[in-house]
C-alpha cells in the first residue's frame, strides 16, 4: 500500500488529502468484508463471557450460492464495528471538516484504481483465510473481525506514533529549511516511515503494542 501511495505522490502527483483518503478507504474495505465473512464463520467464540455459543448455531442459508449465516454472530459483529465504527467516524469527521473538497473530486482515475486494487487484495485475503476449502467452517466469527478491525488499530498507533511526531520533525524542519521542504517532500516525509511502521505492525505487533499502552 505505502508503495502505491508514493507511487501516487512521485508520478500522479497527489496530495496529502488524496493520500489520507485512500488510506482511510483501505481501513473502511477491510472492515465491511471481514464484517461480512463473519457471519459465515461456524466456530463459537473462546470466551468466558460469550452467551449462547454452546448452543445449537442453527445456520440459515438465504442465497444458495453462499454459505449459511450464522444469526447467533450477529450481535458480536454489530457490537464489535460499531465500537471501532464510533471511534473511526470521529477522524473522518475531522478530515471532513478540514478538507474542502467533494469525494468525487478525490477519486481521480489513478485513485479510482488504487482502491479497486485495495478491493481486490482484500477479497484475495477473504477468499485466502475464509473462504477458499470452505475453511470458515473451522473459523469463529472472533478471528474475521480480528483481521478486518486490525487496521482500525493500526490506524491510532500510526496516528499516536508516527504522524505525531513526523509533524513536529516537518514543521521543524519547514522553519530552519524553508527552501528545502517542498510539498513532495513533506509528502514522502509521512508515507516512508508510515510504510515502515505498517511492515512493522503485521502479524501480532499490534496486539504487542496495545497491551504495552495499557
Amino acid at each position: 500500500m505505502h508503495l502505491l501511495l508514493t507511487i501516487g505522490i512521485l508520478c500522479f502527483e497527489w496530495d496529502i488529502v488524496e493520500m489520507i483518503f485512500i488510506y482511510l478507504s483501505e481501513i473502511v474495505v477491510a472492515a465491511v468484508l471481514f464484517a461480512i465473512v463473519a457471519l459465515f464463520a461456524a466456530q463459537p467464540v473462546e470466551d468466558d463471557d460469550a452467551d449462547g455459543w454452546g448452543e445449537d448455531p442453527r445456520p440459515v442459508q438465504p442465497v444458495p450460492l453462499l454459505p449459511p449465516i450464522y444469526p447467533r454472530n450477529v450481535g458480536l459483529i454489530v457490537n464489535n464495528v460499531f465500537a471501532y465504527a464510533v471511534f473511526f467516524l470521529f477522524f473522518v469527521v475531522i478530515f471532513v471538516s478540514v478538507v474542502d473538497r467533494s469525494v468525487s473530486s478525490l477519486l481521480s482515475p489513478t485513485a479510482g484504481l488504487v482502491i479497486l486494487a485495495i478491493c481486490v487484495s482484500q477479497l484475495r485475503r477473504v477468499w485466502r483465510e475464509f473462504l477458499v476449502d470452505h475453511s470458515y467452517r473451522d473459523r469463529s466469527p472472533a478471528e474475521a473481525l480480528e483481521l478486518g478491525l486490525r487496521p482500525v488499530a493500526r490506524f491510532v498507533i500510526i496516528a499516536v506514533y508516527v504522524v505525531v511526531p513526523t509533524t513536529v520533525v516537518v514543521l521543524t524542519a519547514g522553519f530552519v529549511l524553508p527552501d528545502i521542504v517542498s510539498g513532495p517532500v513533506v509528502l514522502l516525509a509521512y508515507v516512508l516511515p508510515i510504510g515502515a511502521a505498517r511492515v512493522w505492525l503485521q502479524d501480532d505487533a499490534v496486539e504487542t503494542v496495545l497491551q504495552h499502552r495499557d
